[in-house]
C-alpha cells in the first residue's frame, strides 16, 4: 500500500503500544476488540461491505500501521484501496452463534505494523446478512471509536454521506504543543504512590471469566444517590465497586487503573482512534465514615484523576525513574475500572442478564486480573470480569450483585456509616 502521510503518534497510541510491550507476543489478542453491527432488512452484501469501504476510507486510523523512528513510534497512513470483507455463514441466526464466530476471528493477534489494524466479515443465515462484525485493534479504536463507527456505518447503509473526519496525525501534532500534557505529567510525577504490591501485581495466567448482570433498579437506585449527594453515576459505581471488593479481599484500600476517555475537547470527541489512557485512582475505605462522604471523596479523586488523564507515558516514565521511582511500566494496574457510557442496546426481555448473571470465558491469560466495566441503557450493565486466582467460583457474580444491592440500599436508606452499609446481592447468582 502507498503511504499517504506520517507522522507522530498520539498519547493514547503510544499507551497501547507501551501496554502491549508489556504483555509480550502471547498477549497481544487482549487489543483485539469485537463488534456486531445489526444490519437493517433489505440491505444486500454489497451495500454492508461498501459502507465499511466508506468508513476505512473516512477514518485513517483504519489504514494506519505503526514504525520506529530514532527510538520513538510513528504512525504511517496508508492510502484507501479496496477492502477485503468475505460472508460468513453461521450456524444459527442468532447473536451467539455469530459471537462465537467473531472469537474465533479475534483468536489471532492483529499486526499493527504491517496492518491493516482490523478484520471483518458479514455474517449471514443462508444467505440473509445479519451483522457487520469487526474486529478491531485497541489502537486503532477505543469504546468510544466504536460507538462512532457503529452509527456511521448504520449512517451510510442508510444513504446518508460522512462529513470529513478529523483524524490521528493532526491530533498528534497538536499535543506536541498542549501545555495540558506536560502539567499531567508533572502531576503524576508529583503524586504516584505509593502503591501497594497487591495493586501491581502482574504474573497472573489463571483463566479470565467475566459475570455481568443488567439492572433497571440498580440504575434508578444510582440516579437517586446521585441526585442526594451530587456525585455522578461513574463515579458512585466506582466507589460501591472499590467497597465491594475491598471487603471481599479484607483490604481497606483498592487502587483501580481508571481508563480516561479523553474526549472532552472539541474537535477530538468524535475522532476514530485510541484516546483512552490508565491512571491510578486509589479508592480509600474508612468504615466509619458516612456514606455519603466517602462518595463524594471517591468523586472528588476520581475528577483529578480524569483531569490529568492524557499525558506521554514515555515522559512520565522517564520522569518517574529520574524522581526515584524506579517505575518500568506506568499503563500498568491490576485492577481496572471502566464506564463505558452507552451500552450496546438493551438485553433480550429473556436474558439472563436481568434475573441472574450472565457468564463468558475469555481466552485472556494475561494483564489485569480485575476489571470491572460499566455502561447504560434504559439498566445498568454491571461486568466483574476476573481470573480465577484472584476471584475464584462465583464471586465475579457475588461481586456484580453486591453493587447492585449496595445501590440500592443507598438510594432507600443509607446508614450512618460504611461499617453498617449492607452489599447482600438482591437477585439469584445461582448458588445452592
Amino acid at each position: 500500500m502507498s503511504v499517504e502521510r506520517t507522522g507522530p503518534v498520539t498519547c493514547g497510541q503510544l499507551s497501547v503500544l507501551r501496554s502491549l510491550e508489556s504483555y509480550g507476543p502471547t498477549g497481544q489478542t487482549v487489543a483485539n476488540l469485537v463488534s456486531l453491527w445489526d444490519v437493517p432488512p433489505g440491505a444486500g452484501v454489497a451495500h454492508i461491505v461498501d459502507a465499511w469501504q466508506h468508513l476505512v476510507a473516512a477514518h485513517e486510523s483504519l489504514r494506519t500501521t505503526y514504525s520506529t523512528e530514532n527510538g520513538r513510534p510513528v504512525q504511517v497512513v496508508r492510502a484507501p484501496q479496496a477492502v477485503s470483507v468475505p460472508s460468513v455463514e453461521v450456524a444459527e441466526g442468532t447473536e451467539a452463534a455469530t459471537r462465537k464466530t467473531a472469537a474465533e476471528w479475534a483468536a489471532e493477534p492483529i499486526d499493527m505494523y504491517e496492518g491493516p489494524p482490523w478484520r471483518a466479515f458479514v455474517a449471514v443465515r443462508q444467505g440473509v446478512p445479519l451483522y457487520l462484525v469487526t474486529v478491531i485493534h485497541h489502537i486503532a479504536a477505543d469504546n468510544g471509536a466504536l460507538q462512532i463507527l457503529r452509527q456511521q456505518f448504520h449512517q451510510l447503509v442508510d444513504g446518508d454521506v460522512l462529513e470529513p473526519q478529523v483524524q490521528p496525525v493532526d491530533l498528534a501534532l497538536s499535543q506536541q504543543t498542549d501545555s495540558e500534557i506536560a502539567r499531567a505529567v508533572d502531576h503524576w510525577t508529583r503524586h504516584w504512590g505509593p502503591f501497594l504490591p497487591e495493586d501491581r501485581h502482574q504474573g497472573d495466567t489463571s483463566t479470565r471469566r467475566r459475570a455481568t448482570i443488567y439492572s433497571v433498579e440498580g440504575l434508578r437506585a444510582a440516579r437517586s444517590v446521585s441526585r442526594r449527594t451530587g456525585v455522578s453515576i461513574q463515579s458512585i459505581l466506582l466507589a460501591v465497586g472499590g467497597l465491594a471488593l475491598a471487603r471481599l479481599k479484607q483490604r481497606e484500600e483498592i487502587t483501580f487503573g481508571l481508563m480516561t476517555a479523553n474526549r472532552l475537547h472539541e474537535p477530538w470527541s468524535s475522532l476514530v482512534s485510541s484516546l483512552n489512557q490508565c491512571v491510578p485512582l486509589s479508592v480509600r475505605i474508612d468504615e466509619d465514615a458516612p456514606p455519603d462522604l466517602f462518595l463524594r471523596a471517591t468523586y472528588q479523586a476520581g475528577m483529578n484523576a480524569y483531569l490529568h488523564g492524557c499525558f506521554d507515558v514515555d515522559a512520565l516514565k522517564g520522569e518517574l525513574n529520574r524522581t526515584g521511582h524506579h517505575e518500568t511500566d506506568p499503563t500498568y494496574f491490576s485492577s481496572h475500572y471502566n464506564y463505558l457510557g452507552k451500552g450496546d442496546g438493551e438485553p433480550p426481555v429473556d436474558s439472563p442478564l436481568r434475573t441472574s448473571v450472565a457468564w463468558r470465558t475469555s481466552r485472556q491469560r494475561i494483564g489485569p486480573n480485575f476489571h470491572l466495566a460499566v455502561a447504560v441503557e434504559q439498566g445498568l450493565f454491571i461486568g466483574v470480569g476476573a481470573s480465577t486466582a484472584f476471584l475464584p467460583d462465583d464471586l465475579p457474580a457475588v461481586l456484580a450483585a453486591s453493587i447492585e444491592g449496595g445501590l440500592m440500599t443507598l438510594a432507600e436508606e443509607p446508614p450512618e456509616s460504611l461499617r453498617k452499609l449492607r452489599l447482600d446481592p438482591r437477585r439469584d447468582i445461582g448458588r445452592s
